[in-house]
């Protein structure tokens, strides 16, 4: 039930809910990448950076293709929309790092290259964290991957 309701409040983009009804669907199954993939955009929009790392980290390292591979239109995945509102507001974002992080984890939905320049873009304002420099090297592992893959 905690799932359904979730994906109505996620349909609903009212991302607070959501959060609440998926963090307990995940607490049944918490293998699922459906909730987590999820969960992380939902935290995102709802000002919970340090929760939204706690899952992406771990599900590209077990998947990348989990949201590398998602698609916007299929999964009604608001990350087209909220990269649009985010990178009109750059001006007036205090904290680069965090905005730079947010776009790079919103941007893998939808194009690795691009979340791979805003994780750049994190580390350059922090480049003693070694978190940021982990998620970047998955990403170009992935993306060398599928460079030769493509040739």
């Amino acid at each position: 039930m905690s799932e359904m309701l979730g994906n109505q409040y996620f349909l609903a983009r009212k991302f607070v809910q959501a959060a609440r009804e998926l963090e307990k669907a995940l607490l049944k199954r918490p293998a699922s990448k459906k909730i987590r993939r999820k969960l992380i955009i939902c935290h995102l929009q709802s000002g919970e950076m340090n929760r939204a790392i706690e899952l992406f980290v771990p599900l590209i390292e077990e998947n990348i293709d989990t949201i590398a591979k998602s698609d916007p239109m299929f999964d009604d995945c608001p990350c087209p929309e909220i990269i649009y509102d985010l990178e009109k507001q750059a001006r007036i974002y205090q904290d680069l790092f965090s905005y730079n992080l947010k776009l790079g984890i919103l941007w893998l939905y939808c194009d690795v290259d691009k979340s791979i320049h805003y994780f750049r873009m994190s580390e350059k304002s922090n480049p003693e964290n070694t978190l940021i420099k982990k998620i970047i090297s998955l990403l170009q592992e992935y993306q060398l991957k599928h460079e030769q893959v493509s040739r």
